[in-house]
């Protein structure tokens, strides 16, 4: 099987670019690399024989080429941590190339479409414990972008019958990821601080269940026009994670904390500063909200659909990910 993956150069597409390699696929990336990180990938994985297409999902020339021969797509690619770019960016690229790619894999031939959506599509969800049938309530430009791609991409499958499905992935982490990394190294440095009182509950997904999941909406025959939450086994205040990972680390647990409002209108002002000179904000809201969301969510359906459970809880794949960072030299 060939399997076109966008967004391949990323941490969750190169790790299923990977797993589709030990599985025997055939595997092509349509990516942009414009990172250390995305370009150390791409490099890795042409040398196993992936071939990559450099350039955005939103390069709609690109996409016949990607499509040519693939019998399915995972559709990773988004912006998502941009903080010095104009909305219409997020609206291209997690909407609109999001239509245009479905249409085309259509088009092409291709039988199975995976779009890799968010579970921030619901929004707060602060104390309760939702399914996919929680109402959409996104709660800025990222989310409310890929809520109304998630809603066009189930329309379209449908209304025509293509085999298309949605995935919402929890927090993923797990080696190779360099969003939560920086929580890592400043646990074992002594330099993290709580912006509130950390109990709010955070329901991560390691990624190699992650990509068990992906994979077995691609392949699943009840799965078309269906969205699924991929959550770990349990969703854990944010104080506990990082008490476990200071723990693994053999470090003091961090007790240094800040308001979370007065922060948090900081950085909404510094971002305003920063936008109109297109400026990177060394701070910005949706960095600060990580502090306060509470997420919690029911995995019955996926379990029952798709047959998968995650198999890694959060202590296993903390020690995981601490001896993938102490590999690479980001831990010591």
């Amino acid at each position: 099987m060939r399997v076109l993956v966008t967004g391949g150069t990323g941490f969750i597409g190169s790790a299923l670019a990977r797993r589709l390699l030990q599985r025997g696929d055939e595997v092509r990336l349509l990516s942009l690399v414009a990172t250390p990180a995305e370009a150390a990938n791409a490099t890795e994985l042409e040398s196993r024989g992936v071939e990559v297409v450099r350039g955005s999902v939103a390069e709609r020339a690109l996409h016949a080429r990607a499509l040519r021969g693939v019998d399915a797509v995972h559709h990773v690619a988004a912006t998502m941590r941009e903080a010095d770019v104009p909305d219409r960016v997020f609206w291209d690229t997690n909407l609109a190339a999001t239509q245009d790619l479905l249409r085309a894999s259509r088009e092409a031939g291709v039988a199975r479409f995976v779009y890799c959506s968010t579970m921030g599509v619901t929004g707060d969800i602060r104390g309760r414990v939702v399914d996919e049938t929680a109402p959409y309530r996104p709660r800025d430009i990222y989310t409310n972008t890929k809520a109304a791609a998630e809603r066009w991409v189930l329309e379209e499958a449908r209304t025509t019958g293509y085999a298309a499905t949605a995935v919402r992935p929890a927090d993923v982490y797990g080696p190779g990821d360099r969003r939560l990394q920086k929580l890592f190294r400043m646990v074992q440095k002594g330099s993290f601080v709580y912006l509130g009182d950390g109990r709010g509950r955070r329901h991560m997904v390691y990624i190699d269940d992650l990509l068990d999941g992906m994979l077995a909406a691609q392949e699943s025959p009840v799965a078309p026009g269906e969205a699924f939450l991929l959550a770990g086994p349990r969703a854990l205040p944010l104080r506990e994670i990082v008490e476990r990972i200071a723990l693994a680390l053999g470090v003091s647990a961090p007790t240094r904390r800040l308001p979370y409002r007065p922060v948090r209108w900081a950085s909404a002002l510094v971002e305003a500063v920063c936008r109109p000179l297109r400026v990177q904000p060394p701070i910005y809201p949706r960095r600060v909200d990580f502090y306060a969301h509470d997420y919690a969510f029911d995995i019955g359906k996926a379990r029952r659909l798709l047959g998968w459970e995650p198999r890694v809880d959060v202590d296993e794949g903390v020690r995981r990910t601490i001896d993938a960072y102490r590999e690479e030299g980001v831990l010591t």
